[in-house]
């Protein structure tokens, strides 16, 4: 990022004009700032809180999360949902439309095919899109193609999906 290029900058910029330029600038410095987290650990540590009925600490962390896990569908929902329940209403709509916003930004980068895969921020976007099928992930596979690595799920309802993971850490790609 430039000095003067701030992250809500970069996401007004993707939701102003959502092309492929203005989504590779956010997530180039999504990957690149403090905390990113290719596994989205924090959904599991605000989970454990929330089922301890901790929501202002759930918020705490997943506020604190970002923007490390900015525009994760499922980490805005989490954090959309729980803001809601803790009376947040405004920052609660903030959140719910960057989650659809970031669920929209993966679908626009492909049709989930072997020729044109969606493209992901984190691992952990895969499960999104295919929750938002209506579906569940049964197998997973990660398959080289030319320059890209891809991971193919085959979902319950026999569907098969491709993602483009060649930009995601290596170290979070599972085979």
């Amino acid at each position: 990022m430039t000095p003067r290029t701030t992250y809500a900058d970069l996401v007004d910029g993707y939701l102003a004009e959502p092309t492929p330029d203005s989504l590779g600038a956010l997530r180039r410095a999504v990957r690149a700032a403090p905390g990113f987290d290719p596994d989205l650990g924090v959904r599991t540590h605000a989970g454990a809180l929330l089922r301890d009925g901790k929501d202002a600490e759930a918020v705490t962390v997943l506020e604190e999360s970002m923007p490390g896990s900015l525009f994760s569908p499922s980490a805005h929902a989490m954090l959309a949902n729980t803001l809601r329940r803790t009376g947040r209403d405004d920052a609660a709509a903030r959140h719910a439309r960057l989650s659809r916003a970031a669920l929209d930004s993966i679908l626009s980068t492909g049709d989930g095919s072997r020729e044109r895969p969606w493209s992901v921020l984190r691992i952990s976007d895969e499960y999104d899109v295919v929750d938002s099928l209506g579906d569940r992930p049964r197998r997973q596979a990660l398959l080289r193609d030319g320059l890209r690595t891809l991971d193919r799920i085959e979902c319950q309802d026999g569907r098969v999906v491709h993602f483009d993971v060649t930009g995601v850490p290596q170290a979070v790609v599972r085979a």
